[in-house]
């Protein structure tokens, strides 16, 4: 199986990726716990399939098909999709080839080191629900303005959880 260079896969997700937070549940228990998972996808037409499945057997994740939707001329979109944990490496080792996307794989870069899996009441933050709604709106912010600096976002998680 051929393997994709970095400046490729960068190239790939600054222009048809998609670096974001899926809010997912706490499926251990029954309470109503909500938490930002980093999630990372590739949207492709069904031509550019071979490349998503090159994605997923060098890097893991998933490769699935979201028929068209609205419009019957519209083809089917194929999504590859890796989230949680495993995209940490892959997204250090990205970071540097990116343009667009470069600020949003640092901040979650950050989120995985430092928020993914604390607790509000077992690791001293109190305000841990607070950041993660912050978190995902500056994540949002930085996709409307891809210059936005993730310092910046960090510095906002931080500040809630300093209250």
């Amino acid at each position: 199986m051929k393997r994709l260079s970095w400046k490729y896969i960068a190239g790939l997700i600054d222009g048809e990726g998609c670096i974001d937070f899926q809010i997912c549940g706490d499926n251990r228990s029954n309470s109503a716990v909500r938490y930002p998972r980093p999630r990372l996808r590739v949207a492709m037409t069904e031509g550019a399939l071979p490349v998503l499945e090159m994605m997923k057997t060098n890097f893991g994740g998933n490769v699935w098909c979201a028929t068209k939707r609205h419009n019957p001329k519209w083809q089917d979109a194929y999504y590859w999709e890796l989230q949680g944990r495993r995209i940490r490496g892959f997204l250090q080792n990205l970071q540097n080839h990116l343009i667009l996307k470069k600020e949003q794989a640092k901040f979650c870069i950050w989120w995985i080191d430092n928020m993914m899996g604390k607790q509000s009441k077992t690791e001293g933050f109190e305000n841990i629900n607070e950041a993660r709604l912050v978190a995902r709106q500056e994540l949002s912010a930085m996709k409307l303005s891809p210059q936005r600096l993730s310092d910046q976002a960090v510095q906002a998680v931080k500040s809630v959880l300093m209250r």
